[in-house]
């Protein structure tokens, strides 16, 4: 599918009340809900406001809790701010109240205090024409690179804005400057979408009733996001007590979207077709490299990147990975010099000329700053990015953007693409560039979806009890509570309102020393639950405990990579198993640049640079998200759809068919089988609902081989689909197999497809017998086999550390990996006789 479509209007969408509308026009204060002030600098600075605050200002000046849902560019933020500003403009210093904005990203602090700026200084020069001095609105950031100075000022002075992270505004909660926000009435969450659905959104809500619970009345609260649905789920998670109070303003907005899905090459079979002189072998870096010489797709991709970004002055290139952010930097850098040296530029020239730097999160905060503000002045024509710029950060007038492979999700898709054209009424336009034919046939599925609005549902999380345990040991830890009382606020959270107080005395039962600490020590209480009076009290140490072990999101197990020269300045950050696999004397690629390292602590990697040097790719585990099940039924419509495809993706439809007869889709899941190159069976399931999908029906499905066969297979799963190995399958096979005659004669061949042999089909079918699930109790067979798998280790760990069973010693030092998967090793085992130990559960 290539050329460009307009996405239409967003639908109407239904709220508990109905989102105001009004005619285009000056904006009047008598029906705006901002005063003359506020109006006149909104006719002088804008001209006209957007719709989205049009519609916002007369609902948000009444208090009311809101979600604004407009596209990226369309003043969101403004809309949510301008009517606290106006307020604390008119209010003396003494009598305000104040404006506490929470963001995602720490990276879009300096962003929003800088652009308040604007609002700021013309609602003073305005009043300062009619005689009034307005004192000044203070603007204060806290995150986690706050100075401690600046935390005690603020604690002693606030600022009239907080600008905070979800963790910060926990441990602000969770220390004495939480006095400081006594006097907010207005809280902004902006980026919804990216919290609402996790566990870290889940911990916010709990905070943002902690933080009601300080003040005389609760805040009004105010969410914002570009994409996100339904929004009915956003209202429950903004104000779960009433939900129908919450305005849901979602004004139709033509927002113009052109997008372009492109495929490097004609076919993706004849990828040496595209070649040109050398430009077709892939370089390979670090312990692989040697005389391996193989064709790829990049050279095509770069060369395809390289000529957008040459014909515009500004560009972000997305990418899912950060090795793949890394890898393509690297490529075109080397595509741009190889241009400038057949143009006869000057080697001082090209060595001048930084094409793109990669942005992502395991670089530095002060380099990601420094590529930002290249980017936005024009002195760095792209940036190949991850996650890290998907969300509202100012990058200036982005001209275009360029996606590598499908984005992982509608939603995702929308917000990269929205970077372009980030202004009022202008067009964002896109190319989605695929790596392999099924890529293709993934991005054009999601691009119609995207053309079409067709956003994922979010789901919020049900009862996280490990985020509970957190929170708990917080609130006990500054205040006494009762029980009664504990749960009334923590039921006010929207994935707590189902909490049970059988749930609730499990939790509190775990960290008031319930369990025998005497096999896990870290089982010890951390609480007093006087059972007489059902007052809960924090011990000593657990207020310590829960701020230096804040927040959901899991360790990674990543160490920093520093510069051995004096003030070791810090360049980035590695997976700890590339450490694991890293020796000194080593390079390493990292922020378009090589380094060799020098020596590896317990928590560093100390480099020197050493430019021109071809280094190791670095790599990051757990950087690409599960593709959402709605897709498949999209993948299904592309398959399906009569309308003309483009060459190479009607070349891999056509080859499957021919193959196997079928394409498989939404409606028709194919299975084969196949002989591997050591003789074992290999069944693979083509199914494109996902992994999500696929891991807890890989799981049931080994469960009925090993229940059927007596076999213990291996199972692994993707988006993709399912792949099970049978070892010496053909053995333990009942005599059907011998029925079916010699099968040395049948054509099969170890390494090569079976089709239509009788040994195959047999071993098709017993696999399709499996298939054949019954539903009932089918969640509790799931929940059998989870149990004991890899996965379910890998989250009890996170789990048990989110409830502080494995914390930090220090909070400047995180334990090994290695280290914690010991520990929660050892506390799996304990918690293994205690069916309902609340972390099993979660």
């Amino acid at each position: 599918m290539q050329g460009a479509c307009a996405v239409p209007p967003a639908p109407e969408t239904v709220g508990a009340s109905a989102a105001p509308t009004s005619s285009v026009g000056h904006v009047d204060a008598t029906d705006s809900g901002l005063s003359p002030w506020a109006t006149t600098w909104v006719q002088q600075a804008l001209g006209e406001p957007t719709a989205i605050q049009r519609e916002a200002w007369p609902v948000l000046a009444t208090g009311q809790d809101a979600v604004l849902i407009a596209p990226t560019g369309s003043g969101k933020t403004l809309a949510a701010f301008l009517a606290a500003l106006d307020s604390l403009a008119h209010t003396p210093p003494s009598d305000r109240k104040r404006v506490l904005y929470i963001s995602p990203l720490k990276a879009l602090a300096s962003d929003i205090e800088r652009n308040l700026r604007s609002p700021l200084i013309g609602l003073e020069q305005i009043a300062a024409r009619s005689d009034v001095t307005i004192p000044p609105i203070s603007v204060g950031i806290r995150t986690g690179d706050t100075p401690q100075s600046e935390r005690t000022r603020q604690a002693k002075n606030p600022p009239d804005v907080w600008i905070t992270t979800p963790e910060s505004l926990f441990l602000l909660l969770t220390s004495r400057a939480r006095d400081a926000l006594r006097d907010i009435d207005t809280v902004i969450i902006d980026e919804v979408h990216a919290l609402a659905d996790t566990k870290r959104g889940a911990h916010l809500a709990i905070s943002l009733e902690r933080l009601d619970a300080l003040l005389a009345q609760p805040a009004q609260r105010i969410a914002l996001s570009a994409t996100v649905t339904p929004v009915s789920e956003v209202a429950r998670y903004v104000r779960a007590t009433d939900p129908a109070g919450v305005a849901v303003i979602s004004p139709a907005i033509d927002k113009k979207i052109e997008l372009t899905v492109e495929s490097p090459v004609a076919d993706f079979r004849d990828i040496g077709n595209a070649r040109t002189d050398d430009a077709g072998v892939e370089i390979v870096t670090g312990s692989a490299a040697g005389d391996a010489d193989r064709s790829s797709v990049w050279p095509a991709i770069a060369d395809r990147v390289l000529d957008i970004i040459t014909t515009h002055r500004s560009t972000i290139v997305f990418v899912n990975s950060r090795r793949l952010a890394e890898r393509l930097t690297a490529r075109l850098s080397d595509a741009a010099a190889q241009r400038a040296e057949a143009s006869d530029q000057s080697a001082n020239s090209r060595e001048a000329t930084v094409i793109a730097r990669a942005h992502h999160g395991s670089v530095s905060k002060d380099l990601r700053r420094s590529i930002e503000e290249d980017l936005k002045a024009g002195r760095l024509p792209a940036v190949v990015a991850t996650s890290s710029m998907e969300l509202g950060i100012d990058m200036g007038a982005v001209d275009v953007v360029v996606q590598i492979q499908s984005p992982t999700s509608v939603a995702s898709g929308l917000q990269r693409v929205g970077r372009a054209g980030h202004g009022v009424g202008e067009v964002s336009r896109g190319h989605v560039i695929s790596t392999h034919a099924h890529d293709l046939l993934l991005s054009i599925s999601l691009a119609d979806r995207m053309s079409e609005r067709v956003i994922e549902p979010m789901r919020l999380p049900n009862l996280p009890l490990d985020v509970l345990s957190q929170q708990i040991v917080a609130m006990c830890a500054m205040d006494d509570w009762t029980f009664d009382d504990l749960a009334q606020l923590v039921r006010k959270a929207a994935s707590f309102t189902h909490l049970s107080d059988a749930l609730l005395t499990g939790v509190v039962n775990m960290l008031a020393g319930t369990y025998p600490s005497e096999r896990f020590a870290e089982l010890r209480p951390r609480l007093v639950w006087d059972r007489a009076s059902q007052v809960l009290t924090g011990r000593p140490g657990a207020g310590r405990l829960a701020v230096t072990n804040a927040g959901t999101i899991p360790d990674r197990g990543l160490f920093g990579v520093h510069v051995a020269t004096e003030g070791f300045p810090r360049v980035g950050e590695l997976d700890e198993e590339m450490v694991y696999e890293t020796r000194v004397g080593e390079v390493i690629t990292l922020g378009a640049s090589t380094w060799q390292v020098q020596e590896i602590t317990h928590d560093r990697v100390l480099v020197t640079p050493t430019p021109g040097a071809i280094g190791r790719m670095p790599f990051w585990h757990g950087d690409s998200a599960g593709r959402p099940a709605q897709l498949a039924e999209a993948i299904g419509h592309t398959i399906r759809s009569p309308e003309p495809k483009t060459a190479a993706l009607q070349v891999y439809l056509d080859e499957q068919r021919h193959a196997t007869g079928v394409v498989p889709d939404d409606r028709n899941l194919l299975i084969e089988a196949f002989r591997d190159d050591i003789g074992d069976w290999r069944v693979v399931l083509h199914s494109p609902y996902g992994a999500k999908v696929h891991s807890p029906l890989a799981l049931v499905l080994a469960r009925n081989l090993r229940d059927q066969f007596g076999i213990d297979p291996q199972v692994m799963h993707a988006d993709d689909g399912i792949v099970i190995r049978l070892p010496d399958y053909v053995h333990v096979l009942d005599p059907v197999i011998d029925a079916a005659g010699d099968l040395s004669s049948s054509g099969s061949e170890f390494g090569g497809p079976v089709g239509g042999t009788a040994e195959g089909e047999h071993v098709l079918q017993k696999v399709v017998d499996s298939l054949d699930i019954d539903t009932v109790g089918l969640e509790q067979t799931v929940q059998d086999e989870v149990s004991g798998s890899a996965l379910f280790a890998a989250r009890f760990r996170e789990c048990a550390g989110r409830s502080l069973l494995l914390p930090r010693r220090r909070p400047d030092r995180r334990s090994p990996l290695w280290q914690q998967r010991q520990r929660a090793n050892a506390l799996l085992q304990v918690a293994a006789d205690y069916p309902d130990f609340p972390i099993v559960l979660e």
